[in-house]
């Protein structure tokens, strides 16, 4: 993530059995930071905006999701990154995303899963279940 000014997210680490010995910030000023559990991941549940870089937690089926990135205000738009894991956090199950710039439509979920969305701004999902799936 690239940013400039206050910043806030949320992010996923020690995902597919790759531990994090010790994070690494690059920083012009004070930061700081908190780890939780996976149970502090935001409940997707039908659609989700988030300002930044979070983490989300589908307990549903396999589903289709609406994924819309409005970009960066920098010369390349703004990054946008999003993987699906596993429920408990390991088994990488697929990128629904990766793109530079804006973005909108619609990707596979594969049901139950942690997705990690890494954005340089404002991104939202909006989430239905395939066909014959309940949510």
């Amino acid at each position: 993530m690239c940013t400039d000014g206050p910043f806030a997210c949320r992010a996923l680490v020690d995902a597919e059995d790759r531990p994090v010995r010790a994070p690494r910030t690059d920083a012009d000023g004070p930061w700081g930071g908190e780890v939780t559990g996976l149970d502090d991941a935001v409940v997707l549940e039908g659609h989700a905006e988030r300002g930044a870089s979070d983490v989300l937690r589908d307990e549903g089926g396999p589903a289709v999701a609406r994924l819309r990135y409005a970009g960066a205000p920098r010369s390349d738009g703004g990054r946008f990154l999003v993987d699906a894991f596993g429920p408990d956090g390991s088994g990488f199950l697929g990128e629904p995303a990766n793109r530079v710039g804006p973005r909108t439509g619609e990707v596979p979920l594969p049901g139950p899963c942690l997705t990690h969305a890494q954005s340089d701004g404002p991104w939202s999902s909006g989430v239905r279940p395939l066909a014959g799936q309940l949510y």
